[in-house]
């Protein structure tokens, strides 16, 4: 993947030392934009065990909204995360080589079992505004 330089999140400004950097619920993440490569996607394709037309057609990988999901929350959670949950809504196909934006916000915080937890709604979308993906993960710190 490539990272286009993007503009700084909307975060309060909050430090490592804090859980998530600081960031609370409504913090807005992004916009980040990537390229997939077709060599990258066949990786992601290939690496799942899936041998789908779709692939030949080069297609873009829906799983592949998770990891862009989860460069977007480290651009302000410093410490490193595990991913524990993660719901993906497909809108559109698209293929290999198109530019994708990323936004998100922190829909919820909250604490189970001692950890502290957040919710990172993304939307994933071709350059020109179309939705491609919708991206809800939940992660928390290692600790």
């Amino acid at each position: 993947m490539h990272t286009e330089p993007g503009s700084i999140p909307d975060h309060p400004g909050g430090t490592a030392a804090e859980p998530f950097g600081g960031t609370g619920t409504g913090t807005r993440l992004g916009p980040l934009a990537f390229t997939v490569s077709r060599a990258a996607n066949e990786r992601y394709w290939r690496s799942a065990g899936v041998d789908h037309p779709l692939l030949e057609a080069g297609a873009l990988y829906p799983p592949i909204a998770a990891n862009l999901t989860i460069l977007l929350f480290q651009t302000v959670a410093p410490r490193p995360l595990l991913h524990t949950a993660q719901r993906l809504t497909c809108h559109r196909a698209a293929r290999s080589g198109e530019e994708l934006v990323v936004r998100g916000v922190l829909t919820d915080r909250f604490a189970k079992r001692g950890r502290e937890y957040a919710v990172v709604e993304a939307d994933i979308t071709l350059a020109e505004g179309d939705r491609l993906w919708t991206s809800t993960a939940t992660f928390c710190e290692i600790q």
